[in-house]
């Protein structure tokens, strides 16, 4: 028995350390693989949609509502499916995320998979909002804007978004605060949304410019001191600079 074990130990310690070390590292890239979820999500990035459906599937059907929330989001955009989207949305949404919660609002909104529904489009991104969500903040001013008609109340939640660094909000928020019904005209602080959303959003730069013809000279040095201000409290959301 003690022969035996001295062999084994020699079979062992002979081994060369390249044979050693190319185990250990497969030991290593073993453990830092890529978990089924994160496989998926990076499918769905890469917009490689078959392969998210395939990896995401198994783990939407166990009940993973991050993996039912991107399945729902790679038929909607790989293959145009919204019934599809919609019911893995809706099972993503029953378990309170958010991100599925905000894109069911949108088919509710379009009527894109579901029956048009405003008033279920409202619940869903109000749920999504109240959890943080800025897109749902964004889609919630959208909604009271274009189809319920309230401009205050869709730049109270513009200005949700806009706080957090969304170009869309800010474009949004700086045309309403043009002087739209219910808002109050403000032209600094318009110029200083749309300046922030200038570099993402097509128009923003251009409704900047032509706003600036119509300024005083009072009224840029207050709009650019606005910007500043809000580009100093706001590092890590700040999204364009202004000329």
């Amino acid at each position: 028995m003690l022969q035996a074990f001295k062999m084994q130990s020699k079979v062992w310690t002979s081994t060369p350390r390249v044979v050693i070390a190319m185990t250990m590292a497969g030991v290593i890239e073993t453990v830092s693989a890529a978990s089924p979820l994160e496989e998926g999500a990076q499918a769905y990035d890469r917009e490689d949609y078959a392969q998210a459906i395939r990896v995401l599937s198994p783990l939407a059907q166990s009940g993973d509502r991050d993996a039912q929330d991107l399945l729902g989001a790679s038929y909607e955009e790989g293959q145009g499916d919204f019934v599809t989207a919609a019911f893995w949305y809706q099972k993503a949404a029953t378990q309170a995320e958010p991100d599925a919660l905000t894109r069911l609002g949108e088919l509710y909104e379009d009527g894109d998979g579901v029956p048009q529904d405003t008033q279920k489009a409202l619940e869903c991104f109000e749920q999504a909002a109240s959890m943080g969500n800025v897109d749902a903040e964004t889609d919630l001013g959208e909604l009271y804007t274009n189809v319920i008609g309230d401009n205050g109340e869709a730049a109270k939640h513009f200005s949700q978004a806009a706080e957090h660094g969304d170009a869309q909000a800010q474009y949004r928020l700086g045309l309403l605060l043009l002087g739209e019904d219910g808002v109050t005209r403000d032209v600094s602080r318009a110029w200083m949304y749309l300046s922030l959303a200038a570099n993402q959003v097509d128009d923003a730069a251009e409704s900047r410019d032509v706003l600036e013809l119509e300024m005083s000279p009072q009224d840029v040095t207050h709009a650019r001191g606005l910007l500043k201000d809000w580009e100093a409290s706001h590092p890590a959301t700040v999204t364009s600079k202004a000329h």
